[in-house]
């Protein structure tokens, strides 16, 4: 019986030696592997779990799938290269050979050190599908990873606690083969898109359209969108976005807290992509646009020669001046803008209160850079630097035109030594607030481009902005100018159907192309000329708009935009906020407003020609057949109506003055200029409690949406229903003015 305890007792010994002896053989194996690094295929730790009840993700780079890529890792530190191999098999759950030498052709993620900081180098760049991330350093290269994940692999916030994969569990990321490398130093080197904070429904606090389509109210975005629609921006070719800060946005979200917390996202999204921010502020102008404190005050009645020897504009400034460096912690660079809108009317006050906003925003981030918008020439850099002391930026417009002259200012800049930018305004299009429409702008911005670089010999700008208020259907304005800031010598054409090959994918690409090339010939031309109102060139009152020939296009268009829309099935590249599917959507109501005004311009052409043989009668009936606004359908529209609408109205007017006919009314259209009309008196009243005069034939904006006899006429309908009132001297006013 004790035989039999002792042989019990020593098997249990050896066993447990043996296994002793398992964990001791095991342990020094895995100190020798990791004293050697990771082997090639194998993870120096162990691998994270994948995240529990859902499916992994694709991710493409062209149209080959990650999976048949390895990361090439020279010098750029194991961890770093493990950390990548982690956000892959994270999305995908595929996991990466990293390899320190070249696996024959195989695709490949290389890491390199950059060794000079002096050269010029592009972050990231794909090339035939082949991608290079670039840092100066192992620690560098590790930011620069999380910047690729955000910015390409479909991630948030990489690296930190707020990281997520913004797509739905089982949908694909596709990643362009190609991105711009200009292979050495860009044409500018900050560039940034200026996100207006227009409300999409609301021009200027006013008229309230309610079916206006949503997708490009970014305001309204959830997190996940937002962060969508500035990383869409990087992927353009930006490398820094500007917001617009103003009162008109808190009007129409309730309040500057709203906006503060989404432009605060919008910054913090920005720089986890390695981007720069931009606040401009509306440096003078703290109320209307349905923002009413009374409270405000410049020059308390012209009491004072500058606002800043009167105590309530001292309180006023103070107010909105703190209201705005409450952002400062978070931002880059600022920009006052200080007319059009702007309460202040001379150099003093605009360097004083300069200085003060200065100031405020230097105390919480002293190495905010500071500047003052000069875009409408009213502030000139010299005197305004002699009294601002130094330290500002300027920025100046584009040159959108030949005779428009930006050399003296560039001259002044550059004989002072100051700083210099360009703040670009309607450009990549219209501001919404007046006539909004999507265009397609792209020759027209290469030209712009060309002309302004002419005087880069005297001061090149370091900076660009360029407008962006009709937003996400405005990108494809945007993938040109991005492209073309870096180098404006690249063809427009060619970057436009890129930009339909980001969107659309390769089976579509030509035909979105075709659509966009149709709004660009309908809406813009090639010169400032044809697309700015009030020209005699003016596009869609030219003689030279081919009529027939954009009605033919229009057709075969809106068959493609049908088609695509279908098919549901566009490989996008660029990360919308919107799916693809909901874009082209946006878009087609754009290519229906094209096909009813260009079908409208052929009608009333032909009917010029036939004019001659027609009695009076026969003609007026002709006029009212061929005449059908354009519709306006869930676009966004300005407080000037739809731009087709308008110009058809104008054109038609012409036509009958000159055969003199009447003017064919169609009521819907007469309803909404006064619905329009009106939403202004009431927009100017709120801030008073006294009754609003305006003239009646340019007291709606400045006559310049109607033109004044049309103005007028609106004005007296108002009347004639007792909604307004007029004077014995022939001033218009609310008729209830209290209770309006």
């Amino acid at each position: 019986m004790e035989l039999k305890k002792n042989k019990t007792i020593r098997i249990i010994i050896i066993v447990l030696i043996a296994i002793a002896a398992i964990v001791v053989i095991a342990f020094v194996k895995i100190k020798m592997d990791k004293s050697q690094g990771p082997k090639v295929g194998e993870a120096s730790y162990s691998e994270p779990e994948p995240v529990k009840n859902r499916e992994f993700n694709k991710l493409y780079i062209g149209d080959k799938s990650v999976a048949e890529y390895y990361i090439l890792n020279e010098s750029a530190g194991t961890e770093n290269a493990e950390t990548l191999k982690d956000y892959i098999y994270k999305l995908t759950g595929e996991k990466l050979i990293i390899s320190s030498q070249k696996q024959g052709d195989k695709s490949t993620i290389k890491l390199e050190i950059v060794k000079k900081d002096d050269v010029p180098f592009s972050d990231i760049s794909i090339e035939n599908g082949n991608i290079t991330i670039r840092a100066l350093s192992a620690t560098d290269m590790g930011e620069k990873i999380k910047v690729f994940a955000n910015t390409y692999m479909g991630y948030a916030f990489a690296g930190s606690d707020k990281e997520r994969i913004l797509i739905k569990n089982g949908e694909a990321v596709y990643m362009p083969e190609n991105i711009l490398d200009t292979g050495g130093e860009d044409w500018i080197a900050n560039r940034e898109p200026i996100i207006c904070l227009w409300k999409t429904t609301t021009a200027r606090g006013a008229y309230y359209k309610a079916n206006t389509n949503l997708g490009s109210e970014i305001m309204s975005y959830s997190d996940d969108e937002l962060y969508s629609y500035v990383k869409m921006m990087k992927q353009l070719g930006y490398n820094g976005i500007q917001v617009t800060e103003m009162c008109s946005a808190w009007a129409s979200y309730g309040g500057y807290e709203y906006v503060h917390d989404r432009i605060r996202y919008m910054a913090d999204a920005a720089h986890s992509m390695g981007m720069y921010f931009t606040l401009w502020v509306w440096g003078a102008e703290f109320n209307g646009y349905g923002w009413d404190d009374k409270t405000v005050d410049y020059y308390d009645n012209w009491k004072y020669a500058h606002a800043y020897d009167n105590p309530k504009a001292l309180a006023t400034f103070e107010k909105y001046y703190t209201i705005y460096a409450e952002l400062a912690d978070c931002t880059d660079r600022v920009i006052a803008h200080f007319d059009d809108p702007g309460k202040l009317i001379n150099t003093e006050d605009i360097a004083y209160f300069s200085k003060e906003l200065k100031a405020k925003f230097r105390e919480k981030n002293p190495s905010v850079d500071f500047g003052i918008s000069c875009y409408t020439k009213k502030q000139e850099p010299e005197s305004l630097n002699l009294l601002m002391e130094g330290d500002t930026t300027y920025y100046s417009g584009a040159v959108r035109y030949e005779e428009e002259d930006w050399r003296s200012f560039r001259q002044v800049c550059a004989g002072n030594g100051l700083p210099f930018g360009v703040w670009s305004w309607n450009l990549t299009e219209m501001e919404i607030d007046q006539l909004a429409e999507m265009n397609v702008n792209a020759n027209l911005i290469k030209n712009v481009y060309n002309m302004s670089s002419r005087d880069d010999d005297i001061a090149k700008p370091s900076y660009w902005s360029e407008m962006d208020s009709y937003h996400v259907l405005n990108v494809f304005s945007h993938y040109c100018a991005a492209s073309l800031l870096r180098d404006p010598g690249l063809d427009a054409d060619e970057l436009l159907l890129a930009s339909a090959k980001a969107v659309a994918g390769d089976e579509y690409a030509e035909k979105l192309y075709y659509c966009l090339k149709l709004i660009e010939e309908a809406r813009t031309g090639d010169s400032w000329e044809e697309f700015r109102f009030g020209y005699d060139d003016y596009i869609l009152k030219s003689d030279n708009y081919p009529a027939e020939d954009i009605y033919e296009k229009s057709k075969v268009a809106i068959g493609y935009m049908d088609e695509m829309i279908a098919a549901d099935n566009c490989h996008c590249t660029l990360s919308l906020p919107v799916s693809t599917a909901e874009l082209l959507k946006m878009m087609k109501p754009h290519l229906l407003q094209i096909s009813e005004f260009s079908k409208f311009r052929a009608d009333l052409n032909s009917l010029k020609d036939i004019s001659g043989g027609l009695t009076t009668d026969e003609l007026q009936a002709k006029v009212n057949e061929i005449y059908t606004p354009v519709s306006e359908y869930d676009v966004i529209v300005g407080l000037w109506g739809q731009p087709e609408a308008r110009a058809q109205f104008e054109l038609l007017s012409e036509f009958c003055s000159e055969k003199g006919l009447n003017v064919p009314r169609d009521p819907d259209f007469t309803l909404l200029r006064k619905q329009r009309l009106y939403s202004e008196y009431v927009v100017f009243q709120r801030l008073s409690e006294e009754p609003v005069y305006r003239e009646k034939e340019n007291g709606f904006q400045l006559g310049l949406a109607f033109g004044n006899d049309e103005t007028a006429y609106i004005t007296g309908l108002l009347i004639d229903e007792g909604v307004l009132s007029e004077t014995e001297d022939g001033k218009v006013y609310l008729t209830d003015y209290k209770s309006y």
